[in-house]
C-alpha cells in the first residue's frame, strides 16, 4: 500500500471524527510514534489509537504542504468543545509504505 497525503488524513479524520479506526491501523507502523517535544507528548500506535476512540477533539480542513515518498507535512485545523479552535501543524515520516511518527505542533489563534 502506497501512502500519501490524502490516505493519510482521511484515516485521521474517520478515527477522530468518526471513530473508525480501521484505516488508522492499516497506515502506522508497528513501531510508531505520536510527539510533541514542546508538550513532552508521546504516544505509540496503540496509545494513539485509543486516544481517536475517547477524544471529544474533531479534525477538520486539512492542507497539504509538502508530500514525498519519505514525509508528508500537512495542517488541519482541531474543534475541541469549550475551546478556541486551533491549528495543527503536523510532519509525519514514511519509511516502508508506513507512517512511522507524526510530530506535531499546535497553536491557538492570537
Amino acid at each position: 500500500m502506497s501512502i500519501n497525503f490524502k490516505t493519510y488524513s482521511d484515516s485521521w479524520i474517520k478515527a477522530v471524527n468518526d471513530k473508525d479506526t480501521n484505516s488508522m491501523t492499516d497506515v502506522l507502523s508497528n513501531d510508531f510514534t505520536w510527539v510533541n517535544d514542546r508538550f513532552n507528548f508521546k504516544l505509540d500506535k496503540k496509545e494513539t489509537l485509543d486516544w481517536c476512540k475517547d477524544t471529544n477533539f474533531k479534525a477538520v480542513d486539512f492542507l497539504c504542504c509538502y508530500e514525498n515518498e519519505e514525509v508528508i507535512v500537512g495542517t488541519h485545523n482541531v474543534i475541541e468543545p469549550n475551546a478556541t479552535d486551533s491549528t495543527v501543524m503536523f510532519i509525519a515520516k514514511i519509511e516502508d509504505g508506513k507512517i512511522v511518527s507524526h510530530q506535531y505542533l499546535r497553536e491557538f489563534q492570537r
